[in-house]
């Protein structure tokens, strides 16, 4: 089993770190590397940090604050900051090289000043100028700030300090850093506040003006803090010469991941591993398994909970984590669960801390909690109790998010399951939908607790699944309204039901006709992109009074319980709405709206008992219309009536109001009528997100006329695009426009010295008394406004003059045009043809060459612009020569030639073209030659066209630069391996479409995510061969522990030491498996997408596709069975009779050995080197030689005296007659008795 301490190298923090403690220069330094810096802080020291502090280029320099919680790093950051302020080469003990080499555009040149504030009373000045006074005197600087009262501006005595620091130190800047400024300044007046930040903005701008710098750390961010709204306008002064830096929850994160919870590639591995068992039990494991695996044993949710809990006091972030790690460090890891420590277990730590259990908040809610707990203790099901105490802790720290306790918001199951890991012991053996059944088993869960709680203090949101605890007390107020609706009758009903409809579909209070529920409406002409006008009636045909005057469609929104008679005259422009299928439920809910409504309306006390109700009902009715709309409304439309469903409505799955729900089903009904009606008006398809109506007209017709003025706006091109005023490159044109040719075709029927009067265009279609009147064109039908952006692009272009009010405007005056009021313009006199300067060719020509708006009234304008003509036209033709010599050799893809011959040659002969065009163009340089411009617009727009191509074929060649990686990725990839035959196919057939695609020059978004989907299916391929093949973490330290166990020792020795089993292969052969074993468990599906094939172990398919992977599991029973094997191969050869009878002649030790083997029938590892040469010994087997008695007695001289080199010699002499040619070592001697 793992422990924590196993995957994770802990160091814990022990203390929060004071900002005076960078003081000490040697803490300072200790501060500095230990310095933790994500990718996020490094952007902000370096961009914001320390480009603010530097003072050696002109920058707006300000005052900063660094945002963060209590105890997430605020006054570290600050201290490295001031560190490397003031301490020379300390930038070099920075872990972070891009950010050490900005540091050294602060290192060592500031003098610093640190400080920290108590609980004082002293204004902010006071303090500051205290604090300032006292470090410039321990740098040898006498100066004493006057009095508060005897100053008129602070920033001059600043300045004053600033001129004799620097006599002092002329090279050096001043840094004061405060450790918290916003505790002091909450427990500031009104009036003090004011004067505090007055002094603030102050410092902030001599930091702009002077070497001064400050830095204060807050809690919270400072200019949009509510606590401080009352001198908003104070603080908005403060905003202007401060910067805020925060210390964001990934900042955190990284400092977890990095420093407390750090890992190495194994562990990570390993983690991994672990992890990947539980990807189907939770949404995001999977995919966000990187971020889980670095943040582990943390769940990611933790950080994110923690800094959204909004209680008082202070919360110290990675000192509680750091808490946290070390109660479960010795742990092991739970094999059937995460082992992620997730947000419950913060409530622990809130009700262990005496001061967080003092906060009113929290109080309120630990009293629910301690109740619920109870209840779960003692009602829940054993199987729900863990998971219902984890959840109710989870809910209790959500709680604490909310700036109101009453909100119902909490946590879906979905939430509970993916941010506490949830577990449930018998999930892990499912193979289908785990997490959608630990949903319900959560949501089941739920359902017990509240139901043994009786629905008391935990809540569900029936509008969004989501659980909370709900702190409030049941008010009996139902039965009282359920009686009052119970009341009403039907003709109450409609009114309530007009008053909800009037709610939903968020009419005005105000009526179109007093005393009739009737409104000016628009709805949606999907189609064309514009709204058109008409009437939203809530009643019968016969309810209303004649709306003058007609618009374009009338609704009616039918009663629903009284409805009265009236005639349908089946008009195209009508659409009714009945409330046909009216269910138990929506009457029940419309009898307590209302019954809840007369009793707000008739009791004089507790009314605030009954609006909340009223809201309630009211959502939950508006609520049903829209979810019953389909099949509760019939639409009666030309006499016809049907469901929604039956006239084949498609409506949105979510619409944000019911008006949305009426007008998608009017407008689907009356855009036919609209088809009819405005067959020919314009369709303005760039309007996406709204709609041209008639409120915003002007607006939109404004923009078009800027937009043809030279200044780019969305809604102008919108306009000008619906007009088909605009080329493919968004740039001002008519040639293509009906509705301008109509124009210039009328104005061309004109005899010489005409003019086109306004009524010839424009006619009035309604006229009454007390409303503008209905003007239209008499062609297309479209409003005047709209041809007042006709006329501008006409005028623009040089084609048509316009007079207006007397005075005549052309494109040499257009700017004044443009300034015109648009309803003054819509009334225009007459317009005529211009006369001069060949303008349309001008113009054609500046749009070609993208020069400067051309302002005819300007003959300098226009002098300037021929210039830009000349320049653009010879710098395109470099670029046309380019292009030719790029067409003949550089437009090459992954497998040959991008265009074939005949496609090369037809760009050649275009772009050659193109390039006499260039050519000849540049002999027109001046006024007085244009005006002989041989160039008509025809050929300006086709040599345009021309130019177009180049950049077509620029374009094209970056695209198959960029294109060419995934292609040349994969043509590599399946010479490695190939997922499947279909596969190879479908790389070819992807291929050969991003070829066609790149020649046409169309979007291959589609064709390059074909190749990505193909090289992710390599990727997993691969990965699933290369997990197939490799070792990972867990089955590396498998194979080491096999090759250092004592069977594989004993095994070893026998095969060595023991002749009997020195020919067997039985053991080299599970030697050669396992050291065929790789291990490699570095590679993630990141580390494949720029090269195919692993870059640690560079793993080939191919070269190994006959290898199979045995499993450690298998080699450890196999090294099991080859011990036991020759273990009872031994013990078989003892009970041969010679083996036995050897047995006996061994010396004493050796015999005991054998028989102590016999008798356990196995070896006790490690194996003893004496057994083994006591098993050889008996194996090749003892032979015994007895000696006589007398042939003793005849070595001794057989009673004669003899020397003691003559009895040595004769023993020798008989030792060597019995021993013979037998091994010494084998034979034993025995006496004759």
């Amino acid at each position: 089993m793992l422990r924590y301490n196993d995957l994770i190298s802990f160091e814990p923090i022990e203390s929060v770190i004071q900002l005076r403690e960078a003081d000490d220069k040697d803490k300072a330094i200790s501060l500095l590397q230990s310095y933790v810096i994500s990718d996020h802080m490094a952007d902000k020291l370096m961009d914001d940090i320390f480009e603010n502090l530097q003072f050696e280029r002109m920058v707006d320099n300000r005052g900063m604050l660094i945002v963060g919680n209590y105890g997430s790093g605020k006054s570290h950051l600050m201290s490295v900051v001031s560190t490397i302020a003031e301490l020379p080469e300390s930038s070099q003990y920075l872990r972070y090289e891009k950010v050490a080499e900005k540091a050294k555009e602060i290192e060592g040149k500031f003098k610093v000043i640190r400080a920290e504030f108590g609980a004082v009373t002293m204004s902010l000045r006071d303090i500051i100028c205290q604090h300032l006074e006292k470090g410039l005197e321990r740098m040898g600087i006498d100066y004493t700030f006057p009095p508060a009262d005897q100053v008129t501006n602070n920033k001059d005595m600043l300045y004053e300090m600033m001129d004799l620091f620097h006599e002092e130190y002329p090279d050096q800047g001043l840094l004061l850093v405060i450790d918290e400024l916003l505790d002091y300044l909450r427990s500031r007046n009104e009036m003090q506040l004011t004067l505090d930040l007055g002094f603030l903005r102050e410092m902030g701008e001599v930091c702009s003006n002077s070497r001064f710098r400050f830095i204060s750390g807050v809690q919270e961010m400072l200019f949009d803090n509510p606590h401080f709204r009352f001198v908003a306008d104070s603080l908005r002064r403060v905003k202007e010469r401060f910067k805020e830096t925060r210390i964001v929850r990934e900042d955190i994160a990284f400092v977890v991941s990095e420093r407390l919870l750090n890992k190495n590639e194994e562990q990570k591995a390993l983690i991994r591993e672990h992890l990947s068992k539980f990807t189907k039990m939770y949404n995001g494991l999977s995919e966000e398994m990187e971020t889980y695996v670095n943040m582990f044993p943390i769940h990611p949710a933790y950080l994110e909970m923690f800094e959204r809990v909004n209680i008082a006091e202070k919360r110290v972030a990675l000192k509680t984590i750091s808490d946290e790690i070390k109660k479960l460090i010795s742990k092991e890891v739970p094999e059937d669960a995460t082992g992620f420590i997730s947000f419950d277990s913060y409530w622990n730590y809130i009700i262990e801390d005496s001061s967080l259990r003092s906060n009113d908040r929290v109080k309120v809610i630990m009293d629910k909690v301690n109740t619920l707990k109870g209840t779960i203790q003692t009602g829940v099901k054993r199987q729900y109790k863990a998971m219902a105490e984890k959840m109710v802790d989870a809910l209790a720290v959500f709680r604490l998010t909310t700036d109101d306790l009453n909100t119902p918001i909490g946590l879906t199951s979905e939430a509970m399951r993916d941010e506490l890991f949830i577990s449930y012991p018998t999930l892990l053996d499912f193979d289908e939908d785990v997490a959608e059944f630990l949903k319900t088993t959560i949501d089941a869960a739920m359902r017990d607790l509240r139901n043994v709680a009786s629905f008391q203090f935990i809540s569900l949101n029936d509008e969004n699944g989501q659980y909370y605890i709900n702190i409030d007390e049941a008010i009996p107020v139902d039965e009282l309204i359920s009686q009052r609706g119970e009341m009403l009758d039907n003709s109450k009903l409609d009114s309530y039901y007009f008053d909800v409809l009037k709610n939903a579909t968020e009419v005005s209070d105000n009526t179109y006709v007093h005393g009739y529920k009737i409104w000016l409406h628009e709805i949606p002409w999907m189609d064309r992109r514009v709204k058109r006008q008409g009437y939203l009636f809530f009643g019968a045909p016969n309810d209303r009074s004649t709306a003058q005057p007609e618009r374009d469609f009338y609704i009616y929104m039918l009663q629903a319980f009284d409805e009265p008679k009236y005639k349908d005259e089946e008009k195209e422009d009508e659409v009714f709405f009945r409330l046909k299928k009216k269910n138990g439920e929506f009457i029940k809910l419309l009898r307590l709206y209302g019954g809840a409504t007369e009793m707000y309306n008739y009791t004089t006390t507790n009314k605030n008992l009954y609006k909340p109700k009223i809201t309630e009902y009211q959502r939950k009715l508006v609520k049903w219309i829209k979810e019953h709309f389909v099949e509760a409304y019939e639409i009666v439309y030309k006499g016809k009536s049907a469901s929604v469903m039956d006239h084949g409505f498609l409506l949105t799955a979510n619409p944000d109001t019911l008006v949305d729900l009426i007008d998608t089903v009017s407008q689907d009904l009356l855009s036919k009528w609209f088809e009819v009606k405005y067959s020919e008006h314009p369709s303005f398809r760039k309007i996406d997100r709204s709609f041209l109506t008639k409120g915003n007209m002007h607006t939109y017709v404004k923009d078009a006329l800027d937009y043809l003025n030279g200044k780019r706006k969305a809604q102008g091109e919108a306009i000008l695009d619906g007009l088909i005023l605009l080329d493919q490159n968004g740039k001002p044109t008519t040639r293509k426009s009906a509705y301008a040719n109509w124009v210039v075709d009328l104005l061309k029927q004109k005899e010489r010295g005409q003019v086109l009067n306004q009524n010839e265009l424009i006619e009035v279609i309604n006229t009454v008394q007390g409303t503008p009147d209905q003007r239209l064109t008499r062609k297309f039908d479209i409003e005047p406004e709209l041809l007042v952006v006709i006329l501008g692009s006409l005028i623009q272009s040089g084609e048509i003059v316009v007079t207006i009010g007397g005075t005549t405007y052309e494109a040499m005056n257009f700017s004044d045009f443009v300034r015109l009021p648009i309803e003054d313009i819509t009334y225009f006199s007459h317009i005529k043809k211009p006369s001069g300067l060949p303008i349309p060719e001008i113009q054609g020509l500046a749009d070609m060459f993208d020069t400067f708006k051309v302002d005819f009234s300007d003959t300098e304008s226009v002098d300037r612009v021929i210039i830009q003509i000349i320049s653009g036209a010879k710098r395109e033709t470099s670029r046309t020569v380019e292009m030719l010599a790029n067409l003949r050799e550089k437009f090459q893809k992954w497998d040959g030639p991008l265009f074939i011959s005949e496609e090369a040659e037809e760009y050649t002969d275009q772009l050659n073209s193109l390039n006499e065009f260039l050519q000849g163009l540049q002999v027109y340089n001046t006024r007085a030659k244009i005006v002989n411009l041989k160039y008509d617009i025809a050929r300006i727009e086709q040599e345009k066209g021309h130019l177009e191509l180049i950049n077509k074929l620029e374009s094209l060649q970056k695209r198959l630069i960029e294109y060419t990686k995934v292609a040349d990725y994969l043509t590599k990839a399946r010479y490695i391996v190939s997922p499947s035959k279909e596969w190879i196919n479908d790389v070819d057939i992807a291929l050969d479409n991003l070829s066609i695609a790149l020649k046409h020059d169309e979007d291959c978004s589609q064709e390059i995510a074909d190749l990505e989907c193909l090289k992710k299916e390599y990727i997993d391929h691969y990965l699933q061969l290369h997990q197939r093949n490799r070792l990972n973490a867990t089955e590396n330290r498998g194979k080491a522990a096999l090759l250092e166990d004592d069977r594989h020792d004993a095994i070893q020795l026998l095969s060595t030491r023991m002749e009997l089993f020195r020919t067997s292969n039985v053991f080299d052969d599970w030697k050669g498996k396992i050291q065929s074993l790789k291990d490699c468990y570095h590679l993630t599906a990141d580390k494949l997408e720029h090269r195919p094939e692993c870059p640690n172990c560079h793993f080939n398919p191919r070269e190994e596709l006959n290898r199979e992977k045995v499993s450690i599991e298998e080699l450890d029973e196999e090294l099991d069975s080859i011990l036991t094997k020759w273990t009872d191969t031994l013990l078989t050869n003892f009970n041969d009779p010679v083996v036995k009878g050897s047995i006996e002649l061994l010396e004493g030790k050796q015999k005991q050995l054998i028989q102590s083997f016999i008798e356990d029938q196995t070896f006790h590892l490690p194996i003893s080197v004496e057994l083994i040469k006591a098993i050889n010994i008996v194996l090749k087997g003892i032979h015994q030689e007895k000696i006589d008695v007398e042939q003793l007695v005849k070595v001794v001289g057989d009673g004669n005296p003899i020397t003691i080199q003559e009895a040595k010699h004769n023993f020798e002499k008989l030792l060597r007659a019995m021993v013979g040619n037998n091994d010494e070592s084998r034979v034993r001697l025995t006496v004759k008795k």
